[in-house]
C-alpha cells in the first residue's frame, strides 16, 4: 500500500482515487482527511446541517458530530416523539424537563438516605428475631430457621446474615439460617450463613433446584448470592437427610 493512503484503507485496496477534504488554506490547514461521504454536485443538496455536539480529544483536536439532511428532520421528529412522552411523564413543558429530573433526582437521593436509616434500624430487630427462633429450638439438633422478605434488597439480606452471625458468635450449637430478600416471582438476594461452611453449602445445593438458579460464592462462613425465584422456598426442609450422603439431620 503506497506511504500516502490513510490507515482507514482496505488492506486489499489496488488503486484509484483517494480524494481528500482540506479545510483551510496553503501553508495554514486546519484538517485534512480521507473523504468518506457522498459526493454532492453542490452543497446545497444538503437542505440543512445541524452540528449535534463535539467531543475534545487528545492532541487539541475536536470530533464535530452532526445531521444533514433528512436525518434532520428525522432527528427532530424523535424528539417532538421523546419530549411529548417525557412532558406526560415529568408532568411539565420540555423547556422545564431538566429541571424536573434533577428535583426527581434530589427526591431519589434523599428517599435512599431515609432507606438506609431505617434499613440500619429494622436489621438488629430481625438479627435477634431470628437468633430467638434458633436458640429457642432443640440444642442437639441443627437449629435453623428460614427469613424472607420480600420488600428488602441485597445489602439488607447481607446486613441482617451479618447481625445473625454476630449475635450467633458465642452459642455453641449448630445453626443455620436462610435469609431471602426480593418477590417470590422474580426472587433476588440470598444469604445463607451458619456455624459450619459444609452445613452451609449442603444447603446452597438443596436450594438450587427448588430456586431455578442460585448464583454466589462462600466468603467468610458465609454464602451471598442471587436466585431466580422465591416461590418453591417454602419447600425447603433443613431437618431432612441430605439427598447426597443420606446422613442424619444434621447438614
Amino acid at each position: 500500500m503506497d506511504a500516502t493512503c490513510p490507515s482507514s484503507v482496505p488492506g486489499d485496496y489496488v488503486g484509484g482515487v483517494i480524494r481528500y477534504v482540506e479545510i483551510g488554506v496553503a501553508g495554514a490547514v486546519i484538517d485534512r482527511n480521507a473523504c468518506c461521504g457522498t459526493h454532492l454536485a453542490n452543497t446545497a443538496q444538503m437542505q440543512v446541517l445541524k452540528l449535534a455536539g463535539v467531543d475534545r480529544i487528545r492532541g487539541g483536536n475536536m470530533r464535530l458530530f452532526f445531521y444533514i439532511g433528512t436525518r434532520v428532520r428525522e432527528y427532530a421528529e424523535a424528539s417532538l416523539v421523546r419530549d411529548k412522552r417525557l412532558a406526560g411523564l415529568l408532568s411539565c413543558p420540555p423547556e422545564s424537563q431538566c429541571e424536573a429530573v434533577e428535583r426527581s433526582i434530589r427526591q431519589v437521593k434523599v428517599s435512599l438516605k431515609a432507606l438506609k436509616s431505617l434499613r440500619g434500624q429494622l436489621v438488629p430487630l430481625v438479627g435477634h428475631d431470628l437468633r430467638n427462633q434458633l436458640v429457642a429450638q432443640d440444642g442437639g439438633k441443627l437449629q435453623t430457621t428460614v427469613y424472607h422478605c420480600e420488600d428488602g434488597d441485597g445489602p439488607f439480606a447481607s446486613s441482617v446474615g451479618s447481625e445473625l452471625a454476630k449475635l450467633m458468635a458465642g452459642v455453641n450449637s449448630e445453626w443455620l439460617a436462610v435469609i431471602a430478600s426480593g418477590s417470590k416471582a422474580d426472587g433476588g438476594a440470598l444469604v445463607v450463613v451458619g456455624s459450619k461452611e459444609a452445613s452451609i453449602t449442603d444447603t446452597v445445593e438443596r436450594l438450587a433446584p427448588l430456586l431455578g438458579t442460585c448464583k454466589g460464592g462462600m466468603s467468610h462462613g458465609t454464602w451471598r448470592g442471587r436466585a431466580a425465584s422465591f416461590t418453591q422456598l417454602a419447600k425447603l426442609n433443613l431437618s431432612a437427610p441430605s439427598p447426597a450422603t443420606g446422613s442424619s439431620s444434621v447438614i
